[in-house]
């Protein structure tokens, strides 16, 4: 079975002060997006997981934490599986590329096989607060520690273009920068009536300060107005003007990559071998 894990844009992120063993709670506007990381999963005699990126084979992945859950949940499941994951998805993005393989495989798996789908708030607790999105799927208000999920229903369509510096942030650096800051007033714009902001953008600045003049430079040359999606490190417009497509090179702007993408209906598909 070969399934899609999509990459998620944060239209806003609002954290709280509060955290809960060890997790901010946060209210956040999420829409999955069409990049992908590809997945490949077939029934095996041990449990194998595969990246084509070498460091990730190095390292317990939100992948084996997933597994680990399911069989947690479902203590009598015995099948075993062999999961290769092309990564398309850049990393250390805000993009949601690690929790995307993780709820993707969560729902895959307890679906074909009838499984107990853990909670949300396991799956927070145990994996990360990005990964209930991705279980669930679809554009969603994430609440709490990301446990609570609301449908955004009547959400339109939308053209972004996503710019992925040539630096990562961890999520974890990140989130305990901005428990080192003084709270201050973000920043807020509309989108069809929907406020687009990130609270963590500051604390990123002060990480890496570059990505201020990145953000700067990309205004300025395209006349759009870009936001950071989760800790980040991309950025992202959304776009009313088609023209802008031609005038694209990532090269132009010093940055890892540049995507026109688009808010889709659903974080993963599958598709039969």
């Amino acid at each position: 079975m070969k399934l899609l894990s999509s990459a998620k844009i944060n239209l806003n992120l609002k954290i709280s002060s509060a955290n809960i063993g060890n997790l901010h709670e946060l209210i956040s506007d999420i829409i999955p997006i069409d990049i992908f990381d590809e997945i490949e999963i077939v029934e095996n005699r041990n449990n194998i997981i595969e990246y084509d990126k070498e460091e990730l084979n190095t390292i317990h992945t939100t992948v084996h934490k997933a597994f680990e859950l399911i069989e947690k949940f479902n203590p009598s499941f015995d099948k075993k599986f062999k999961i290769n994951i092309s990564k398309n998805i850049p990393i250390e993005a805000g993009l949601g590329g690690s929790s995307s393989n993780a709820g993707t495989v969560i729902s895959y798996l307890c679906k074909e096989y009838e499984l107990n789908v853990p909670s949300n708030t396991e799956i927070a607790h145990f994996i990360g607060s990005d990964v209930p999105f991705f279980v669930y799927g679809s554009a969603a208000k994430v609440e709490g520690i990301g446990e609570r999920i609301t449908p955004l229903s009547g959400l339109p369509g939308m053209d972004l273009l996503v710019a992925v510096p040539k630096f990562g942030l961890s999520t974890k650096e990140v989130f305990n920068q901005y428990d080192k800051l003084s709270e201050v007033d973000t920043s807020k714009d509309q989108w069809n009536q929907i406020d687009i902001f990130n609270d963590l953008f500051n604390a990123a600045a002060h990480l890496r300060p570059e990505i201020i003049d990145i953000k700067n430079h990309l205004e300025t040359e395209l006349n759009q107005k870009f936001y950071m999606s989760g800790s980040g490190s991309s950025l992202f417009a959304i776009l009313d003007d088609e023209a802008i497509h031609n005038e694209l090179d990532s090269e132009n702007f010093n940055l890892q990559s540049m995507y026109i993408t688009k808010k889709i209906d659903c974080s993963f598909s599958q598709n039969d071998d």
